[in-house]
């Protein structure tokens, strides 16, 4: 049969298949939640930070390594152990008690300083836990064909959710407080673990493999921890991925320290602050939410992975050279808001479908190493190479970022092309 005759019809110019919607819907819907509820709590965490003193901000990022190194075992364990089905409950579970353990703990004691930095500490490693176990989940009932369709849209719907989650906290963290805040963030997580459940069990029913959906999902990933380490240092393909995320971390690093040293000398109090990076944060959201639905799923379905990731790197040495020629505070502020909305709109949906052509074991668990432990080791490499490059100023930092980002386009184009044929391979057998 011709790979022509082979394709699903699609429905309308959205390219949903036909049993494909049910599965797509919840998905957006749950990772709208999810990212609402999180970056109701991210918003409150650069203040936090800022509370907490920009001197302190790399001890914080070395300290959140730490506690990675921590969770991720425990993590490990409960995955190979527990079927799919309940992934979503119990992970999601313990981040909403400890939230809320936390915010009884503000509400009790206002003034202590070692509470906003414990909250930044949780926001940045469990995060990483709350979004990586979403889209393990999502790379492993999805198929690769309806990935490169299908993924960017699961992701607006996140990045609607991180606008409604900012848009929250400006209308209602003044009126509501800090502490019942991250309680309806909690709530709002919670929800997002029904919608999850049910865009699991539908896409496992629509797969047309001829599996009960129920058998499918009481199967728990398996495997040892040993495996995993070393099957991420004996693959290519899984280098590379961990090169591109760190080579985003350096970037990030980076541009952070720039964007605090500017907003600590520019604005004074915690509410300007808070509200500038609600503005931001909600920037980000709005442009990542027009890759995503506007731009990614198109160039993936026809031009490929290698274009859709090429892309990303592509647009970041635009507008660090433009950074770099004017180095003043609005365009650093653009330039972030354009390096976070391409790395949440264009990267993050064109890396996760990566994963579609890995074995389960990789979906779940060499991806959750790459996605939380090397992501913040890459935070710190940054937080410890950022001084080198820190007495070069804002233009001879963007400058050193163009360069790293010309790697990553090196890279990228590299790890479209093996999807590429790992593809084609999986087509053909």
């Amino acid at each position: 049969m011709s790979e022509v005759a082979s394709r699903p019809p699609l429905r309308l110019r959205w390219l949903i298949a036909p049993g494909e919607g049910r599965a797509l819907f919840a998905a957006a819907g749950a990772y709208f939640l999810l990212l609402g509820g999180y970056y109701m709590l991210r918003s409150l965490r650069e203040a936090f930070a800022l509370e907490v003193g920009r001197s302190q901000i790399a001890n914080l990022f070395y300290v959140t390594f730490f506690v990675m190194m921590a969770i991720l075992p425990l993590y490990w364990f409960v995955v190979a152990r527990l079927p799919r089905r309940w992934l979503f409950p119990a992970i999601y579970a313990f981040v909403v008690a400890l939230f809320s353990a936390l915010a009884i703990g503000m509400a009790a004691s206002p003034d202590n300083k070692w509470l906003p930095a414990a909250y930044f500490v949780l926001v940045t490693s469990l995060n990483l836990f709350i979004v990586s176990v979403f889209w393990s989940v999502m790379v492993d009932a999805w198929r690769s064909a309806s990935a490169k369709r299908l993924f960017g849209y699961i992701a607006a719907g996140g990045s609607a959710g991180a606008i409604a989650g900012p848009a929250f906290n400006a209308l209602f963290v003044e009126r509501l407080g800090p502490t019942t805040t991250i309680l309806v963030a909690c709530a709002v997580i919670l929800l997002a673990t029904v919608l999850g459940r049910q865009a699991q069990f539908f896409e496992a029913r629509s797969e047309g493999s001829g599996i009960d959906p129920n058998e499918r999902l009481a199967l728990p990933v398996g495997g040892r921890a040993v495996d995993d380490l070393k099957r991420l240092v004996t693959s290519p393909f899984l280098i590379a991925i961990a090169g591109l995320i760190v080579g985003g971390q350096i970037l990030g690093g980076f541009m952070y320290q720039e964007q605090a040293e500017y907003v600590e000398a520019a604005y004074a109090t915690l509410t300007e602050r808070a509200a500038l990076f609600a503005r931001i944060d909600l920037s980000v959201s709005v442009l990542a939410l027009i890759f995503q639905t506007l731009v990614v799923g198109w160039v993936a379905s026809r031009g490929g992975l290698r274009a859709a990731l090429g892309l990303v790197p592509v647009i970041l040495i635009g507008s660090l050279v433009l950074l770099a020629l004017m180095p003043v505070g609005i365009v650093l502020i653009v330039t972030q808001v354009i390096r976070r909305a391409v790395d949440y709109g264009l990267f993050k949906p064109s890396r996760e479908m990566l994963f579609t052509v890995l074995d389960p074991e990789s979906k779940f668990k060499s991806k959750s190493l790459i996605d939380t432990l090397l992501q913040r080791g890459g935070d710190s490499v940054s937080q410890l190479t950022y001084p080198l490059v820190a007495g070069l100023g804002l233009a001879g930092v963007s400058w050193v970022l163009a360069g790293v980002s010309a790697v990553m386009l090196i890279v990228a184009l590299w790890l479209g092309t093996v999807f590429a044929r790992s593809e084609t391979r999986a087509t053909d057998q």
